[in-house]
């Protein structure tokens, strides 16, 4: 596996860990802290199963999804496409630059989520070398 970017920390908009309180939620991923235009390298191999918008209302965001050999969904949102749905990744193929994220006092970040059959789950222990 490759080296994976630091977690972002608290700021104003709140902590990037996985579970951190959002309101009347809690964070369903992982925000690694980077810069805009950063090459994204997906973190398992897999097939991309989806090019989308995490938001209704705001298109100029995207997101790519990526189906392990588990059957995992792996979302990575803010993040500009450069691959189609089909193509099959490895971990040393980029999937996208990140996007820039207009809000203020953000550490600027690509969100990284996990879908087992259809749920939610927390993606920390895959980065442990936990199956899926």
């Amino acid at each position: 596996m490759h080296a994976v970017l630091p977690v972002r920390g608290e700021d104003v908009q709140g902590s990037g860990a996985y579970g951190a309180p959002r309101g009347s939620r809690t964070h369903n991923g992982i925000d690694f802290a980077c810069y805009p235009g950063t090459v994204v390298l997906p973190l398992f191999p897999g097939e991309v199963t989806k090019l989308g918008y995490p938001y209704a209302d705001k298109l100029e965001f995207r997101y790519v999804q990526i189906t392990d050999i588990w059957g995992n969904d792996h979302r990575y949102f803010y993040v500009d496409p450069c691959v189609v749905v089909g193509q099959k990744v490895s971990v040393h193929d980029p999937i996208g630059e990140t996007q820039e994220l207009p809000y203020e006092g953000i550490t600027q970040h690509f969100h990284w989520e996990v879908k087992k059959d259809g749920k939610h789950i927390d993606p920390r222990p895959l980065l442990n070398g936990e199956a899926g």
